[in-house]
């Protein structure tokens, strides 16, 4: 490795160091420093961690949600309140990995990696999330549902970086969860993985799947669902409506056609969740 190893300590310096090109950065590094043992190497490491701007989770007196760039996916999992507002991104953080990996990983860095497979991404885009993004030119939000556009690709310029993941105010009795589907037990990627959120509000239900297509999939709205719906109707309505909207993909961990079967199994289980079905979690 030959590449040259920088730390800032402001935003100021670590977009300036972008900014300069050929630069990577490193925050957890779970995934960047495998990546580093093969070409392309970049002339420069930005080591962003010691930034104070990216390490801190904060709310608004409304209810809305930051999570600083660097915060480990760990805390996130651990964190009470996002436990009890937003249970599906807990439970997104929770299924990565190892301990020792989530205490590594920051949740910037599994997105921006942007693998298929990754678990914060399904319940973050049912969640509403959006991305504060730092440049040269400024900083900018971006919605979530817009940043994924490859396998390892997104709507990063290279001299950008995002700050922070935010959550919108929850609406009133929002319930989310999140269940995926690996090759064994324990610690594995995903074959596939899904969120759902549900509004009794609006009366809609919103799923989002992962480690199916290239990108992860948010799919419209199922409209008409209301509080008491029916657990089993909701959950073949929704893996109808997941169905017409995924594009699957074949690879070297599964077919797609395992794939389509397997996100129409976790609507069932997220819909039994979410509605009073077997399997739902308190």
């Amino acid at each position: 490795m030959s590449f040259r190893y920088e730390r800032p300590e402001t935003l100021a310096q670590a977009t300036a160091l972008l900014a300069a090109g050929d630069a990577r950065v490193l925050a957890g590094g779970t995934d960047l420093m495998i990546a580093l043992h093969a070409p392309p190497q970049p002339a420069v490491l930005v080591d962003v961690k010691r930034i104070p701007e990216l390490g801190g989770i904060s709310w608004t007196k409304d209810g809305a949600l930051s999570i600083g760039a660097c915060v480990q996916v760990q805390r996130i999992a651990e964190d009470a309140r996002i436990r009890e507002v937003f249970p599906a991104l807990a439970e997104g953080a929770e299924a990565i990995g190892s301990l020792q990996i989530r205490s590594r990983a920051t949740i910037a860095g599994n997105l921006a990696n942007a693998s298929p497979c990754m678990d914060t991404a399904p319940p973050l885009l049912v969640l509403g999330a959006s991305l504060r993004i730092l440049g040269r030119k400024g900083e900018r939000t971006a919605p979530l549902s817009d940043f994924f556009v490859g396998v390892k690709q997104t709507a990063l310029a290279p001299e950008e970086l995002v700050t922070a993941v935010t959550l919108p105010k929850p609406a009133p009795g929002l319930r989310s969860a999140f269940d995926k589907i690996k090759r064994v037990w324990g610690h594995d990627l995903a074959l596939v993985n899904a969120a759902a959120a549900h509004d009794p509000g609006s009366r809609t239900l919103r799923v989002a799947v992962g480690s199916c297509a290239i990108t992860p999939v948010l799919v419209p709205a199922l409209a008409g669902v209301g509080a008491s719906a029916d657990a089993r109707e909701t959950g073949e309505r929704l893996a109808a409506l997941a169905l017409e909207h995924i594009r699957p993909i074949d690879d070297i961990r599964a077919s797609a056609e395992y794939r389509r079967e397997m996100t129409a199994l976790l609507c069932r289980r997220l819909a039994a969740r979410l509605f009073g079905g077997a399997g739902r979690r308190s």
